[in-house]
């Protein structure tokens, strides 16, 4: 056999197992769909009916809590893997809601759109746009977001589009990376100086700062908010307004 024939037998084979393993997920969640279907609709489960997308919220939250729980005390995969089911019930549970409510969408215009956003995201892969790196496919998906919403090219602030909603620490973190990758903060400015105090807790490597270190920082910090009477989560809620505020009148 020529190492073109082998080649070819290769990706039929690939085709093949990827065909079956499609026909069997499409299976396995036609089936959980309509499991939920059935205790959302009226005369299913009296609890399921009651319940809407508000109600739902803090189980969704919940409920990815345990799966990231899960993920970080690396537990066997078995669990893990009921901790993520855990999570699609609940996407399971709002598009249900919306069918039943007729909303405008269901499960599967959720799902149609979730691909065809993918594929238009990434012409790297589905397109003719070659391989691209990770600072240009950053770039590129602020333009393909700005196109999407039919908006100008460089029309999006650096801030747009961050849910106020979010945890506070995760909120800060995303807000100083857009600001950095805006060019609006030096990406350098939250460096320690040798003499801080919190250097000698974090260590002298700054490119290698131990999560154990930062932790124990950010714990201290905390300890110190609270001994001194202040809502930590508030304070950083409020030095990220700062920050947002001083950048982005610099970047005007």
């Amino acid at each position: 056999m020529d190492e073109r024939t082998k080649h070819d037998r290769h990706e039929a084979d690939s085709s093949a197992r990827g065909d079956r393993a499609n026909t069997t997920d499409a299976a396995a969640i036609a089936r959980v769909a309509d499991t939920v279907r059935t205790m959302v609709a009226p005369g299913g489960c009296a609890w399921h009916e009651a319940q809407t997308h508000g109600s739902l919220t803090r189980y969704l939250v919940e409920e990815t809590s345990e799966f990231i729980d899960a993920i970080e005390r690396e537990l066997p995969p078995s669990e893990v893997g009921l901790e993520l089911g855990d999570v699609l019930y609940q996407v399971l549970f709002h598009a249900a809601i919306a069918e039943r409510d007729g909303e405008g969408y269901d499960l599967a215009s959720v799902a149609d759109a979730l691909n065809e956003k993918l594929i238009a995201r990434h012409p790297h892969v589905f397109g003719d746009r070659g391989r691209m790196t990770v600072e240009e496919l950053n770039a590129e998906w602020e333009r393909l977001k700005e196109d999407a919403a039919g908006e100008d090219r460089g029309s999006r602030g650096a801030l747009d589009g961050i849910p106020s909603g979010m945890p506070t620490l995760a909120r800060a973190a995303k807000v100083v990376d857009r600001l950095q990758r805006a060019g609006l903060i030096n990406p350098g400015a939250g460096r320690i100086h040798p003499d801080e105090p919190l250097a000698a807790v974090i260590g002298p490597d700054e490119g290698r700062l131990a999560e154990t270190g930062i932790g124990d920082a950010m714990l201290a910090l905390v300890t110190r908010a609270n001994d001194a009477g202040v809502d930590p989560d508030r304070a950083l809620r409020l030095a990220v307004e700062r920050l947002s505020a001083r950048a982005l009148h610099r970047g005007e």
